[in-house]
């Protein structure tokens, strides 16, 4: 792949997860699982772009001409407005996590004191 055509192609996913982002709730109870798996499968594919991009340096180098330089400051221009989205996401995703597993600690704790038999009650506490 040529070094334009993976610039290309990274600027077209970069702007696939901006716009993906924007429609995302901060609040994770409203957004659907099937919203945050496509946005993990854009950064994904976001990777293997890199990937082949740092392949084409490697071969053609690191002469960028002006078309390039161009992309490249739009893609610095995304990255600047995805960092801040992608922090507000991930730390919604963690306080999310931290409920889960707060409810489950308070759950996992309570544990009945007194037994039932065919309608008598017998107190087990001491």
């Amino acid at each position: 792949m040529k070094r334009i055509d993976a610039l290309n192609q990274l600027h077209v996913v970069t702007n696939q997860i901006a716009k993906s982002l924007e429609m995302v709730n901060p609040s994770m109870d409203d957004n659907g699982s099937d919203q945050l798996e496509g946005i993990n499968h854009m950064i994904t594919r976001r990777e293997e772009t890199i990937k082949l991009l740092d392949e084409a340096m490697a071969k053609e180098g690191k002469n960028w001409t002006e078309g390039e330089h161009g992309l490249l400051q739009q893609l610095t221009i995304l990255e600047e407005s995805i960092q801040p989205k992608l922090s507000e996401l991930y730390a919604a995703f963690s306080n999310q996590m931290r409920r889960l597993q707060n409810g489950k600690s308070v759950a996992n704790k309570y544990k009945p004191q007194a037994a039932y038999t065919d309608g008598a009650f017998f107190d087990q506490r001491k």
